[in-house]
């Protein structure tokens, strides 16, 4: 007879064994579940906050730009120069119809001229003994727009406002702001001033501009207006250097003369 190999008996189970396997299964599954929710929890608040370090850190540390400052305050463009006045000219009148002339300036009538001779200077009490007017042929004239006032050029230009209505003649200019070293601005006796220190070319050409003005007037002009007409020396019987130096007084209030300073 053939041999079949018989079938083996099953195993014995140890019911303990059973129950401690069972057990360490169960264990395991919490062990699994709690961890993939603990794991998804710190995922969660990890990503929370990075989402809100970067709402509210970007804000605080990015610095805060800097608000506007109107040009008066901060350093605005001014265009200044020093030039001879010619002669004082009346204000614009025209007649109905009349339109102002902007061809090339007449020269001052030699009455009108704001010569040495003319102004007649005291230098005991530092007045001018003579009167030159306004020379009214000027009249029919527009004053020269700011494009217009080249350095080179003769130009009429107005006065600051609240200086009345007459208008300066002006010839080419002697100095300008690319000869100024440095400004500030200073009160003396009540008055605000802007001292100027000017380049070594700068006070060479202002000691000559003084000299040729000597007894004379000279022109501040700044942005298209002549803001001072001081006369030259006018206590002194003879010209002196500036030592590369000088102080432009007027009107000015503080705030005037602080803008003209940082400008320069």
């Amino acid at each position: 007879m053939t041999l079949l190999e018989a079938p083996k008996a099953a195993p014995q189970v140890d019911e303990a064994q059973l129950l401690f396997q069972e057990a360490r299964q169960r264990r395991r599954r919490r062990w699994l579940i709690s961890g993939t929710a603990i794991g998804a929890v710190v995922v969660i608040v990890a990503v929370t906050l990075a989402l809100t370090v970067g709402r509210t850190g970007g804000e605080s540390v990015r610095p805060t730009p800097p608000s506007s400052v109107t040009p008066a305050a901060a350093n605005a463009t001014v265009s200044l120069s020093f030039r001879p006045v010619l002669c004082y000219a009346s204000a614009l009148t025209l007649t109905s119809g009349q339109s102002a002339s902007t061809g090339s300036l007449p020269h001052c009538s030699t009455v009108s001229a704001l010569t040495a001779a003319n102004l007649a200077i005291n230098i005991s009490t530092g007045q001018a003994t003579g009167n030159p007017q306004p020379d009214i042929q000027f009249s029919g004239y527009a004053s020269t727009p700011s494009e217009n006032a080249a350095p080179g050029a003769t130009i009429l230009l107005p006065g600051e406002p609240g200086q009345g209505t007459t208008r300066y003649v002006l010839g080419p200019a002697a100095v300008t702001q690319s000869d100024v070293a440095s400004a500030s601005a200073g009160n003396e006796n009540g008055q605000w001033t802007v001292n100027i220190r000017f380049t070594p070319q700068g006070a060479a050409k202002w000691d000559t501009l003084v000299q040729q003005q000597f007894h004379a007037v000279i022109g501040v002009v700044e942005n298209g207006k002549v803001i001072s007409t001081p006369i030259t020396l006018p206590a002194q019987s003879s010209f002196t250097s500036f030592g590369g130096q000088a102080q432009i007084s007027g009107s000015f209030t503080q705030q005037q003369a602080g803008a003209l300073a940082r400008g320069l």
